[in-house]
Formats: structure tokens, sequence, C-alpha cells
């Protein structure tokens, strides 16, 4: 739960039932936000406090880990992923930089790393790291994203990283992960074969 407070701000109904459910069923829940809110404190195994706006350098160091640590779904980037590395730009953006470069620092020589992000998010460099392998390691996994966080200049960045995220570690297109998750709304969204290898 990514700034996300279902007990205060409702996003379909039953959602906090379905979530102690998941959690019955052995799913751990993490909540990152600023606030420690009613869903943190009721719904979540662990609360993880951010600065307000930080969002993104968080999500670009666990990014890193999973890149640095090859615990990225490589199958899944080849196949469905533009842009990732060198090898998968599209013709007219060939020369320009890549996923992959932006988050190693290949150009502007700031790797994203845990301990950059630490300084930015105030989240020790320890627990992102731990939360980056548990969220690439533990499928299938949610991604769910509140709405506050995008309210706000460059909003749009921090669902662009989300979204990362979840193509990284190939939980999009998923049918487990169902379709509260909205990283993954294009599965029950999209036409017919849209994921023909998720079928």
């Amino acid at each position: 739960m990514w700034s996300w407070n279902p007990s205060e701000m409702r996003d379909g109904t039953n959602t906090e039932f379905f979530l102690r459910k998941a959690r019955e069923k052995g799913a751990r829940i993490v909540c990152i936000d600023p606030r420690m809110t009613l869903s943190a404190v009721a719904l979540a195994d662990e609360w993880v406090p951010i600065r307000p706006g930080t969002d993104v350098a968080m999500m670009s160091a666990m990014a890193y880990v999973m890149i640095q640590e090859k615990l990225y779904d490589a199958g899944f980037v080849k196949r469905c992923c533009i842009g990732f590395d060198e090898s998968q730009m599209p013709p007219e953006a060939k020369g320009a930089e890549s996923y992959q470069d932006y988050i190693l620092g290949t150009r502007d020589k700031t790797p994203k790393t845990p301990a950059w992000a630490s300084s930015i998010t105030g989240v020790p460099r320890e627990t992102i790291a731990r939360i980056a392998r548990e969220y690439a390691t533990r499928k299938p996994g949610v991604l769910y994203q509140g709405y506050g966080m995008q309210r706000r200049a460059y909003g749009e960045q921090v669902v662009r990283a989300g979204c990362v995220l979840a193509a990284l570690t190939g939980n999009v297109g998923v049918p487990e992960v169902g379709p509260g998750a909205w990283l993954c709304r294009l599965r029950t969204a999209g036409p017919p074969g849209m994921f023909p290898d998720r079928q």
C-alpha cells in the first residue's frame, strides 16, 4: 500500500475485508506512507514512513537493487517492455538514455542506490533494499498506489515509477493479482489477447 489509505479513502467496497483475507492467506502487507494512518495500523504488517514527495527516489532505488541483484523478470522485460536497456530502445531513440542507464547512473554518474535514496526519502537504505527484494521475489506482488502523491507538480512521475516496478517484477497481466491492482488493470480492461503469454 504505497500512500494508499483504504480505511479512510474509499476505493471500492470491502477493501479492508479483502486485505484482511489476503493476510490470513499469507500475504505480507507493507504500508509506505508519510503518515501512520488507520490503514497502516489496522491492515499492514509494516509501516515505512517516507518524506512527502520523495516516492520516486525510493522506487528508483528499489529498481537499482532489482537490476544489480538480477531480481527482475528478465523474460517479461524482454518480451513486453521497451527502453529497458540499449538493446530495447526503439529505432527513433537509438543513442538515448535507457532506463537501466538512468538507474545505474551511466550518464549522470549518480547511481540510484538505496544510500542515495535514503538521504532524500528518510527511509533507511537497508529498508529500501529489503522492500525491493521482498517485492521482487514474492509472487504475485501488488503495488497499489494511493492518489494523493500524484496530486502535485510532476505527479505523473510517481505513477510511471510504480508501473515500472510492476513491469520489472513481471506483475502485469497476472491473473492472481486481480483487478484490484491498479497497475494491472490493463489486464482486465484491455482487449482480449493483450497478454497472450499470461492467458
